[in-house]
């Protein structure tokens, strides 16, 4: 039996599904809470002056812009790509080798990717020098002797003879450099720093390591896991032409359905993103212009969208 429409109240729900024009894989909007379509219009007219009335005589209207606005709550890697013009790389499982680092004590350190909790990690001094005779070494150098690393703390040049390397976070005077224990190479996790979701954090008084001063940078080498997750490369993209497709429902007729398809639309970058604070679930707001279609051709075909509705 056909379906038929009992009322023309209306509450619209349903599904909004991109798909790239020239190829690529149509993906869902998600939960979408509000889709508002915008036609703005250049109107001339020309006035009557021949009574003290007025009133208008002609008037010429035509279609300057067609856009929309989609509201979104579902904060997808795909939702976040399309907003802000991104290039969206889903990645793996792989181990991350020695990625390079900056440390001060007492505080985070970001790894590039985001690790995988469950897997084991690796933090270790990075050194930067190899001891040789009448070097010229630059404050902040690093020098690993087997275990243990050094950093010069006065910028010179070194003597002809390798100095005997102290312990205990002492110094020693290698020509015109001097040279400051660090401590171990190999950090251990709960006593140098504790894991966070994110990376690291140096504690403030490390077991096995010290920092000169408070703004002392020590660097880093760390091994990890890197866990599956996107990269999302923001405003690195051109401006992607789409079809949209609106797989609608209307809530108060049955759930009877209706669909509008926009044959050519481009998003612009988000106008709106709340991506930290507030009680409410996030919201991104997607905004963009339907194009004039040109290969839609035909006797009263519309070149923008076409709609359907029982």
């Amino acid at each position: 039996m056909p379906l038929t429409s009992e009322t023309r109240g209306y509450q619209g729900r349903g599904r909004f599904i991109l798909r790239p024009i020239g190829g690529g894989r149509p993906f869902e909007l998600g939960n979408v809470t509000s889709f508002t379509e915008s036609i703005e219009i250049d109107r001339q007219s020309r006035p009557d002056y021949t009574t003290v009335a007025g009133g208008e005589l002609d008037v010429s209207e035509r279609v300057s812009s067609f856009t929309f606005e989609a509201t979104c709550n579902d904060i997808s890697p795909e939702n976040i790509a399309s907003g802000f013009l991104a290039n969206i790389e889903q990645l793996g499982a792989q181990t991350v080798n020695d990625e390079a680092l900056m440390s001060w004590s007492g505080t985070r350190v970001g790894f590039r990717y985001l690790p995988d909790p469950h897997q084991s990690i690796t933090v270790d001094i990075l050194g930067n020098v190899t001891w040789a005779a009448e070097l010229v070494v630059e404050e902040g150098d690093v020098y690993i002797d087997a275990t243990e690393a050094y950093m010069a703390t006065t910028a010179g040049t070194t003597d002809t003879t390798e100095p005997t390397w102290p312990a205990g976070y002492g110094t020693v005077t290698d020509g015109t450099v001097t040279w400051t224990h660090l401590g171990k190479v190999a950090l251990t996790d709960a006593q140098d720093y504790d894991r966070t979701p994110h990376g690291i954090r140096i504690k403030d008084a490390p077991a096995n390591l010290q920092y000169p001063t408070a703004d002392t940078n020590i660097p880093l080498a760390v091994t990890y896991e890197r866990n599956p997750q996107y990269l999302i490369q923001a405003l690195a993209a051109a401006q992607q032409l789409y079809e949209l497709r609106w797989e609608g429902l209307n809530a108060v007729d049955g759930g009877n359905p209706l669909h509008a398809t926009y044959f050519r639309i481009k998003l612009s970058p988000t106008s709106g993103f709340q991506r930290h604070g507030g009680d409410d679930f996030a919201e991104l707001t997607l905004s963009g212009t339907v194009l004039s279609d040109d290969t839609r051709t035909g006797a009263g075909l519309s070149k923008f969208v076409e709609m359907a509705m029982i």
